[in-house]
């Protein structure tokens, strides 16, 4: 996994956000998620919702709406790295290939935005950390075509696409 590491100037405004209730908000792609090979992960969105869901309960988020979380008596570092580690759901790859948008608020207004940042090719996915439908991976970013007898990642559903190699990128 490509390094989590926050850079300076958002460190600095991070540090710099007073500490209280902050929300987290996603946009995951349908397409991307539900397509066949080689356009998508061939896979129900309803899962990639719950590994999300899963990981947040455990950071101590609640969910106001499905795709809307709050965390009381927190800070803006903390609920900012939790939006990064959302990289870890299962399959490795697939929510830096489908997010349409990753905020975080807090709650008095301040904002801030990592879609472009975590999506491929952006600042917190600058490769692929695991086979990934060849037709969403970034033209720009450095990837080959798996061997043939790659595993399909989790909670993707056999298919004759899926199954050749051809479709993916690793």
């Amino acid at each position: 996994m490509a390094d989590a590491i926050i850079p300076p100037d958002i460190y600095l405004t991070l540090v710099g956000m007073p500490s209280g209730t902050y929300g987290l908000s996603y946009d995951v792609s349908t397409p991307a998620t539900e397509n066949d090979l080689p356009r998508g992960w061939n896979s129900r969105r309803a899962e990639t919702y719950r590994q999300i869901a899963l990981y947040l309960d455990r950071g101590h988020f609640t969910r106001l709406q499905k795709s809307d979380w709050i965390r009381e008596n927190t800070d803006a570092i903390t609920t900012y790295y939790t939006m990064l580690m959302l990289r870890t759901i299962p399959p490795p790859g697939k929510l830096q290939s489908t997010v349409k948008g990753l905020k975080m608020h807090k709650i008095e207004s301040h904002y801030y935005d990592i879609s472009q940042d975590i999506r491929l090719g952006g600042r917190y996915a600058t490769t692929l950390e695991g086979p990934t439908p060849s037709a969403l991976v970034p033209a720009n970013m450095p990837s080959v075509e798996p061997p043939d007898d790659f595993l399909l990642p989790r909670y993707t559903r056999r298919s004759d696409a899926a199954s050749n190699a051809a479709n993916w990128k690793v």
